[in-house]
């Protein structure tokens, strides 16, 4: 009955159209508040203790640092130094968005915030070259899911918040293969797609512009050097790391490319804030709808339910898998993460499964979830910036690249010694 009464209070107050982290709250706080003996005061006691958290003081200071960065023409040179790397490539444009993407999400650990950065200078391009709208925006949509991935990944500090034995350093780390092998498969099928339809749209190759282009992006590229060179050596936390990127965004959007004016610097603090507060609120309230979950013992209840069909671990990864790319196409990442995580994490133990690679397999299938409707917030963040229809993203191209995801996540789960081979080489020489 109380299940029936948590979920069913969730899912009622979705589709009546309350944000996700309304809907959450009152999942969790009107069975507390009227089928329980709980005292009321632990959904503030909740709320509290949740905000209290010091590795979560990371994500408002990286969507801050995203922010800056955009503001400060960063994106810019990101996009003229990848497109110097791979624009001679068959279908090259699309090939310089995954790699701009790459580059920024090791900036933003933000998906739309990638999107909107990249695809702003990236659609008018592509368009100028002739590649076809569908194309172009399934392209810049797909490449911009690599903001949550590349470190450092704003899901990623909540994944490592909500399960709590977690280092959020190794997480970065074990996301970095992992990211780049997402934006070469995206990169292949765009390739094999541009050489049969775009020939006319390459260029030659300059060693000159190359290093020209890189001279220009270079303090653009120290960003996530500095991050994530800091975080790894030992000189401070990925928190931080995240205030030390804030730092560092003004200096260079200042001092260096002389971008960044007052009224960008209002601008962008403005919509900073408003992002925060959402990402922040959904992430508090799952706590509370996490904390009536444990006391009707859902997460155990779920657990034996998937350990009496899993018998390997082969099977339970099949099982997880098709869950995560259930809730990733109706519930945005972070409030999937703080519900699921502490369901899942239980049972790697008895499947050997390693929690950080887990963490990263997680956040790339409910990423997935951000390319379907009917969330798929980055189908509607690549939309708006042309005035297109979202259906206008929805095409076989879209489909293509999640097929070239599907394909890498499924070596992933096969191999896991890729997505931990850089913590345990960090590991090792600790």
């Amino acid at each position: 009955m109380m299940i029936a009464v948590i979920f069913g209070t969730f899912l009622l107050a979705l589709l009546i159209g309350c944000p996700i982290g309304i809907a959450l709250l009152l999942g969790g706080g009107i069975p507390i508040l009227t089928m329980t003996n709980l005292d009321s005061a632990i959904i503030v006691q909740r709320l509290f203790s949740a905000a209290n958290n010091y590795s979560l003081m990371a994500v408002p200071f990286f969507i801050l640092s995203g922010s800056l960065m955009d503001v400060g023409g960063v994106s810019k040179r990101l996009v003229n130094f990848a497109r110097s790397l791979v624009g001679w490539l068959p279908g090259g444009l699309a090939v310089v968005s995954f790699l701009a993407c790459a580059f920024f999400g090791a900036i933003t650990g933000s998906a739309p915030a990638t999107v909107a950065a990249i695809g702003s200078i990236m659609i008018p391009a592509m368009k100028e070259d002739g590649y076809p709208l569908p194309f172009i925006l399934a392209t810049v949509a797909s490449g911009g899911w690599l903001g949550v991935i590349v470190p450092p990944s704003i899901p990623m500090v909540v994944y490592g918040v909500s399960v709590g034995t977690v280092s959020i350093s190794e997480l970065f780390l074990g996301g970095i293969i992992p990211g780049f092998l997402l934006a070469g498969g995206m990169s292949v099928y765009a390739i094999l797609w541009g050489k049969k339809n775009m020939p006319h749209a390459t260029k030659k190759f300059s060693i000159r512009e190359v290093w020209s282009s890189f001279k220009e992006a270079l303090w653009a590229l120290g960003m996530p050097l500095i991050i994530l060179g800091g975080i790894y050596a030992g000189i401070f936390t990925a928190t931080e790391a995240a205030v030390v990127s804030v730092i560092y965004g003004l200096l260079v959007s200042t001092l260096i490319y002389h971008q960044l004016t007052l009224k960008g610097l209002v601008e962008m603090m403005r919509k900073s804030i408003i992002t925060t507060n959402v990402c922040m609120f959904i992430v508090l309230t799952s706590t509370v709808f996490a904390a009536i979950m444990t006391r009707e013992q859902i997460p155990v209840i779920v657990g034996n339910a998937i350990m009496g069909i899993a018998k390997t671990p082969l099977m339970f990864f099949v099982l997880v898998i098709l869950l995560l790319l259930f809730v990733g196409t109706f519930m945005e990442t972070l409030p999937a993460i703080m519900i699921l995580a502490p369901i899942l994490i239980p049972m790697l133990s008895n499947y050997n499964v390693n929690s950080v690679s887990f963490g990263v397999i997680m956040i790339i299938t409910l990423g997935i979830g951000m390319l379907t409707p009917p969330v798929g917030i980055n189908l509607f963040t690549s939309a708006s910036l042309c005035g297109e229809k979202v259906e206008t993203v929805i095409n076989r191209h879209l489909f293509a690249y999640i097929g070239c995801a599907l394909a890498v996540l499924v070596l992933l789960i096969v191999f896991d010694e890729i997505i931990m081979l850089l913590p345990n080489i960090v590991r090792a020489r600790g």
